[in-house]
C-alpha cells in the first residue's frame, strides 16, 4: 500500500514538473505552426505571429504574443485587417475546462493598428461569418459552448484605428488609443472608459452596455454613452441592436458650439460661408449606420430655436436635414450677404462678392411655421414656409405670409449652383402697413396707409450693385386712408392758385417753403400704382392718389442702380371735397434727387406755359395788363410809343424783381453791354418767364432764410 501512494505522489510531481517546466524546454517552432493554424481555422482568414511566443499554465494559464497579424478580407484595400505589436492573455483554465467559462485575467493589447473598411456594396472586412459555418435553423447549440465569460485587466494601449466607408466617401482615423474595459459577467455591463485623439482632436469616451450577453444573443442591449470630440459633447440612453444591421433607439443629446470643426471631424467640410456657427439639440433618436430621425427634438443652430421633428443622412456626399419644426424666431440674417450701411440717408449698393455658399453645406426639405421671420432688414409675422436646399439651390415656398399688419404668400429661390448666383421672388400682400415697411426697407417713413403690395422679380450678379444693374420685374401697390409726410401738396396748389389771384411772389415762396417740412403731411384716401423693371430701370406709367380736396396723376422712372427719381405728377386742388364744382387748379411737380436725397419742385416752365398749367402765363398777363395787345399795335401804341414802355405787366414784374435792363455795373463793360444786349433783344413774354421760372423754381425748392432752414428737419 505505502508503495502505491509514492508511486501516485512521484507521478503528481512529474506532472507538475511537466506543467511548470515544459512550456519554457519546448521549442517555439513545435506549438507556433498549431497556434496559427487554429487562429485561420477560427477566423477564416490567414492569421501569424512573431517567433516570440511563451505560455505558461500555472499558476494560470498565459500567452504572450508579439508581431500578431490578421489578414485583410479578400477584395479589400490592404495587406491585414489588424496588427498588434503584442499581445498578453491570461486565461484561468480550470474554469474553462471544468465549467466552459471564460475568465480573462489579462488581456492587454499594446500598439494595435486596426483597418477597418466599407465596401461600396456595404460589405465590411471585420464580418468573420462563413456561410459552411452557419448553424442550421432548428439545431441546438453545443454542448461545449461558453456559458459565461469575464475580463480582469482588459485594455489597449497605444492603439491605433482607421475606418474607410468607400459608400460615402470618408475615412476616419484615431491613434493614442488608450482604453479599459470591465465585464464581470457576460449578464453584467460591460464598461468602456478611454481617451484617444479622433482626427486629431482629444476625444474621451465613457461607455456601459448591458448587457453583452443580449447582444451575442442578437436581443436588444442598453448602451449608455457619454463622449466628448474636441469642443462637442455627445450622449445617450440607447436600446441598440446588432442583428443584421445596427439600429438604435432613445433619448440622446449633441451639442457642437463650433459646428464647422465638429462637421470636419465627422467627415463634412462646411464651406466658409455665413452661418452654420453653432448646433445643439436633444431627442429621442432612432437610426441606424448611416441615418437617424429625432423626435420631440429641441434645436438650437446659430440663432435659431425649434421644435419638432428632424431626419438626418449622412451616406451621401452632402449631408440631407429634413422634418417638421415650429420656431419663435426664424433669423435667416446669418445666411444672407448683410446689408450695406451708411452713416445716413439711404445706402449706397455695395460692391463687395456674395457669398450663398452656405447652401452648399447640406440639403434639406423643412415644413416650418415661425412666429417671426428676420431676412435682413425685413421683418416677417406669423408665417408658413416649407424650405428646400439641394445642391446649392434653395427655395422657399411661403402659402401663408405674415407682413407688417397684412397677410399674403411668397416664394424666394437662390440659385448659387453656378459662379455667379440668381435670385428670383414673388410676394403679394394685402391689408400692408406701409410706414414700418417702408422704414425697414428703405430707411424712410414718410409714407403711410394699409393696402395691397405685389412683386414679381429676377436678377443675378455676384454683388448687390450687380444685381440691382440685372433687376427685372414687376408690381405694384394700392394703399387706402394714408398721407404722405414731409410735403403738403394741397398747400403747395392753393399757393399757386393765391398768386394767380393775389400776384404775390413773396407770399407764395413763403407758403411752398411752409408746405415742406416734418409736421406737414398729403393726406389721400388712395393712392396706387403699377410699374415695370427692365436693368434696373423701374418705369411707372401710373401713379394715381385720391384725396380730400386733391387728386393726382403721374408717371416717371426710378433708377435703381443709380438710386435716383425722376417723377412727374400733377396735382389738382379743388375748393370742394370731392372735386365736384368750386374752383380748380392744377399744379405740375418734379419729384427727382436721390434715394437719400430727393427733391420736389414745381415744374415752372409747365406750369407758365400751358398744359395741365392751364396757361397761366396768359391768366397772369390778361389779369395784370388788361389782355396781350393784338398783333398790330405790338410794335407802337397809338402815339408810336414802343410797346414794351406801355405794357402794364412788363411794368409790374419790373416793380417786383427790378428792371431787366438798368441792372447795377457789377463786372467789367463788355459784360455789361453783352447783357444789355441780351435784354434788348429779349420779348416782353421771355422776361416774364425767366422771372417766373426763378420765382417758382426757388419757392418750390425750399428757399429760406438760415433761420426757417434751422426749424425744419434736415432730412426731410
Amino acid at each position: 500500500m505505502g508503495r502505491i501512494l509514492f508511486f501516485l505522489v512521484a507521478l503528481l510531481a512529474v506532472f507538475a514538473a511537466v506543467v511548470v517546466f515544459a512550456p519554457g524546454v519546448i521549442p517555439v517552432s513545435t506549438y507556433k505552426p498549431r497556434i496559427e493554424e487554429a487562429a485561420t481555422n477560427a477566423l477564416g482568414r490567414p492569421v501569424t505571429i512573431g517567433d516570440n511566443v511563451s505560455f505558461k499554465i500555472v499558476p494560470r494559464t498565459a500567452f504572450r504574443v508579439e508581431d500578431l497579424e490578421i489578414a485583410n478580407a479578400e477584395g479589400f484595400e490592404g495587406d491585414y485587417l489588424a496588427r498588434v505589436g503584442q499581445a498578453d492573455i491570461g486565461v484561468r483554465l480550470f474554469k474553462l475546462v471544468f465549467d466552459r467559462a471564460v475568465e480573462v485575467d489579462q488581456f492587454v493589447l499594446t500598439d494595435p493598428d486596426m483597418n477597418l473598411r466599407r465596401a461600396a456594396d456595404g460589405m465590411v472586412n471585420w464580418n468573420f461569418a462563413r456561410p459552411d459555418a452557419a448553424p442550421q435553423e432548428g439545431t441546438a447549440p453545443s454542448g461545449g459552448a461558453m456559458r459565461d465569460l469575464q475580463l480582469g485587466d482588459v485594455r489597449i494601449v497605444r492603439g491605433k484605428a482607421q475606418y474607410t466607408d468607400a459608400a460615402a466617401g470618408k475615412t476616419y482615423t484615431a491613434d493614442d488609443i488608450n482604453i479599459t474595459m470591465v465585464l464581470k459577467s457576460l449578464s453584467a455591463p460591460l464598461e468602456i472608459d478611454g481617451a484617444m485623439n479622433f482626427q486629431g482632436e482629444p476625444t474621451t469616451v465613457d461607455i456601459v452596455l448591458t448587457s453583452l450577453e443580449d447582444i451575442l444573443a442578437n436581443e436588444p442591449g442598453n448602451l449608455k454613452m457619454d463622449m466628448q470630440i474636441g469642443d462637442a459633447t455627445a450622449g445617450g440612453d440607447l436600446t441598440i441592436q446588432t442583428g443584421e444591421a445596427l439600429s438604435y433607439s432613445g433619448p440622446v443629446r449633441l451639442n457642437a458650439p463650433d459646428l464647422p470643426a465638429f462637421a470636419a471631424l465627422m467627415g463634412t467640410e462646411l464651406a466658409d460661408a455665413p452661418g452654420f456657427d453653432k448646433l445643439s439639440f436633444s431627442g429621442n433618436v432612432d437610426g441606424g449606420e448611416t441615418s437617424l430621425r429625432v423626435s420631440d427634438a429641441t434645436i438650437n443652430f446659430d440663432e435659431i430655436d425649434a421644435q419638432g421633428v428632424v431626419n438626418l443622412n449622412w451616406a451621401g456626399a452632402r449631408p440631407k436635414a429634413s422634418g417638421i419644426l415650429s420656431t419663435d424666431n426664424l433669423d435667416l440674417r446669418p445666411y444672407l450677404p448683410p446689408p450695406a450701411v451708411a452713416p445716413e440717408g439711404f445706402p449706397a449698393w455695395s460692391e463687395a462678392p456674395l457669398d450663398f455658399t452656405s447652401l452648399r453645406n447640406v440639403d434639406a426639405d423643412f415644413d416650418i411655421s415661425a412666429d417671426a421671420i428676420f431676412f435682413n432688414n425685413l421683418k416677417i409675422g406669423e408665417s408658413r414656409l416649407k424650405l428646400t436646399i439641394e445642391n446649392g439651390r434653395l427655395v422657399a415656398d411661403i402659402p401663408e405670409l405674415a407682413m407688417y399688419g397684412g397677410q399674403g404668400s411668397g416664394r424666394l429661390v437662390v440659385n448659387a449652383r453656378g459662379g455667379t448666383p440668381s435670385l428670383s421672388g414673388a410676394v403679394d400682400m394685402s391689408s400692408v402697413n406701409a410706414q414700418p415697411l417702408s422704414l425697414d426697407l428703405v430707411k424712410r417713413d414718410n409714407l403711410l396707409g394699409l393696402g395691397s403690395m405685389k412683386l414679381d422679380f429676377t436678377a443675378s450678379g455676384a454683388s448687390q450693385a450687380a444685381i440691382m444693374r440685372s433687376l427685372d420685374g414687376s408690381g405694384g401697390f394700392d394703399l387706402a386712408d394714408g398721407a404722405v409726410k414731409g410735403v403738403n401738396i394741397l398747400k403747395i396748389a392753393r399757393a399757386v392758385s393765391e398768386f394767380k389771384q393775389g400776384f404775390n411772389p413773396i407770399a407764395l415762396q413763403n407758403a411752398v417753403a411752409t408746405a415742406r417740412g416734418p409736421a406737414e403731411q398729403t393726406d389721400f384716401s388712395q393712392f396706387l400704382s403699377e410699374f415695370t423693371i427692365s436693368n434696373g430701370l423701374m418705369n411707372t406709367p401710373t401713379i394715381s392718389l385720391t384725396g380730400p380736396f386733391l387728386t393726382m396723376s403721374g408717371a416717371g422712372t426710378i433708377n435703381l442702380p443709380n438710386q435716383t427719381l425722376d417723377l412727374r405728377l400733377s396735382p389738382r386742388a379743388t375748393t370742394t371735397s370731392d372735386g365736384e364744382g368750386g374752383q380748380a387748379v392744377t399744379i405740375p411737380l418734379l419729384i427727382g434727387g436721390t434715394f437719400s436725397k430727393p427733391a420736389i419742385s414745381v415744374d415752372a416752365q409747365q406750369l407758365i406755359l400751358g398744359g395741365d398749367g392751364g396757361g397761366f402765363l396768359g391768366d397772369v398777363i390778361d389779369k395784370i395788363g388788361g389782355g396781350r395787345q393784338s398783333d398790330e399795335t405790338s410794335g407802337e401804341n397809338g402815339e408810336g410809343q414802343p410797346a414794351e414802355e406801355q405794357d402794364p405787366a412788363k411794368a409790374i414784374f419790373d416793380s417786383i424783381f427790378g428792371p431787366s435792363g438798368d441792372s447795377e455795373d457789377t463786372g467789367s463793360g463788355d459784360s455789361n453791354a453783352e447783357d444789355a444786349s441780351a435784354e434788348e433783344t429779349a420779348s416782353p413774354e421771355e422776361t416774364l418767364l425767366n422771372d417766373a421760372l426763378s420765382i417758382f423754381s426757388g419757392a418750390a425748392s425750399g428757399d429760406q432764410s438760415a433761420e426757417e432752414t434751422k426749424e425744419q428737419d434736415p432730412n426731410q
